[in-house]
């Protein structure tokens, strides 16, 4: 068995601690883990992405057109990525925006939603607004628990059990309650996109 994850997004959302919740889960599943972190300014909001590889795998970093899923943080994040998508990629995207400082300073265009769903439209791809679900679940900051428990109902190798249960080992016990619920609370999102 083996299962290629790509976290994607800005520095600050979380992304690392995601990875880790995604390694615990699978250790404590009884699989070989390994994980491979990249950061481009991510202090300053730049991007950030995470490989994460479960099974007998040679190299900590994901072939390009090999990933089985993306997970995306942030929109536009996505699109930097595509060349690690494949046929086979199921994309997890937050419909959450984080403006880069020369989209800001009015030097760069934002892409609009329709844009990015154009650009990946030839994978399977589910868009959730995190941002929202987190602040319903009691912090914006628990987004990337949410996109997680998203991404649970499309990776059958991980249960929402077995992601809970990672989420209390990797998460301080006072984000407990509210970090749990977002992921629930993502995980029946994909509900109500129709999906």
């Amino acid at each position: 068995m083996q299962l290629n994850i790509l976290l994607t997004g800005v520095g600050g959302q979380g992304i690392l601690t995601s990875a880790a919740i995604l390694a615990k889960a699978a250790i404590n599943s009884g699989e070989n883990v390994t994980t491979a972190e990249t950061h481009g300014m991510a202090q300053r909001g730049g991007s950030v992405e995470v490989h994460v590889r479960i099974g007998d795998v040679l190299s900590p970093l994901i072939p390009l057109g090999s990933a089985d899923f993306v997970i995306s943080l942030e929109l536009s994040e996505i699109l930097r990525y595509v060349k690690y998508c494949g046929e086979q990629t199921t994309a997890v995207v937050n419909t959450g925006r984080i403006l880069p400082l020369a989209v800001n300073r009015g030097e760069a265009m934002y892409p609009e939603l329709e844009e990015v769903k154009n650009a990946i439209s030839w994978m399977r791809t589910v868009f959730i607004d995190a941002n929202r679900i987190a602040e319903e679940a009691g912090s914006v900051q628990a987004g990337n628990v949410v996109v997680l428990g998203a991404f649970c109902r499309f990776c059958k190798f991980f249960t929402l059990q077995t992601l809970e249960e990672a989420v209390l080992e990797v998460l301080p016990e006072k984000v407990h309650d509210i970090n749990i619920k977002a992921l629930k609370m993502g995980y029946k999102a994909v509900d109500d996109v129709g999906i």
